[in-house]
């Protein structure tokens, strides 16, 4: 699935390159700009609750999961190459889930719970709609991808559990949207972004070996703060 999705954004990227036109190009001639920004997230580990994979399971086992909104933050660079928009830059990500496992057939019981701390780069082609007066856009809509890396967690066992194992790397692809609605006279503009992230497999168990289980998976949205007067 994830090999599909970045096959996906490639053939997008390539499609979007040969449909540019000269005209598109002249109306992209805004410098490049940086972006900061603030807000919630949702998500985490994908936990196995379709017990997918597993052998010899019955009805009365069960896999389930719960998490807790946590909050993101990051600085954005958008880069303007012939009027081609990527932007990339540095976000930071908490999450805090646990997983709960009730599998009497296995003579497994207990809680996992999970903090961890990411710091992730992504690479985005943007699409910027509805300019205003000063030719910035109003609508951005990104797609892309996106590395990670664990630089802190916890991982706290309640009653019996299986072993696992736990990778501080992953990537995938990206999807997002930005919206501008307010334009200051200071030379600044308030925004607000959603992103949706799902990569590759950092947490793998005996019961969380099917594909796309395990994996990393998020929604962040927040504000976003761009200095205007901040161009390269």
């Amino acid at each position: 699935m994830i090999r599909k999705c970045i096959f996906l954004i490639i053939l997008f990227f390539v499609l979007m390159g040969c449909g540019s036109t000269k005209n598109s190009l002249l109306k992209n001639t805004d410098a490049s700009t940086v972006s900061v920004l603030a807000g919630v997230s949702a998500g985490g580990l994908v936990e196995n609750t379709s017990m997918s994979g597993i052998s010899s399971s019955s009805d009365i086992d069960a896999i389930t999961g719960a998490t807790n909104k946590s909050y993101n933050a990051g600085i954005h660079y958008e880069l303007n190459l012939n009027g081609h928009k990527l932007e990339t830059g540095l976000d930071y990500i908490c999450f805090d889930q646990t997983v709960q496992y009730d599998m009497p057939s296995f003579s497994v019981n207990g809680k996992r719970a999970f903090r961890f701390h990411q710091l992730r780069a992504p690479v985005t082609y943007n699409l910027g709609f509805f300019r205003n007066s000063q030719n910035f856009p109003l609508l951005v809509l990104k797609a892309g991808l996106s590395v990670g890396y664990t630089f802190s967690k916890t991982i706290t066992d309640y009653g019996s559990l299986p072993d696992y194992k736990f990778t501080d790397w992953d990537y995938g692809p990206t999807l997002g949207v930005s919206f501008y609605p307010i334009q200051l006279s200071q030379g600044y503009r308030i925004g607000v972004y959603l992103d949706l992230y799902r990569g590759s497999q950092i947490y793998e168990d005996a019961y969380h070996r099917a594909e796309g289980i395990g994996g990393q998976s998020f929604v962040k949205f927040g504000v976003v703060l761009q200095p205007l007067n901040l161009k390269f």
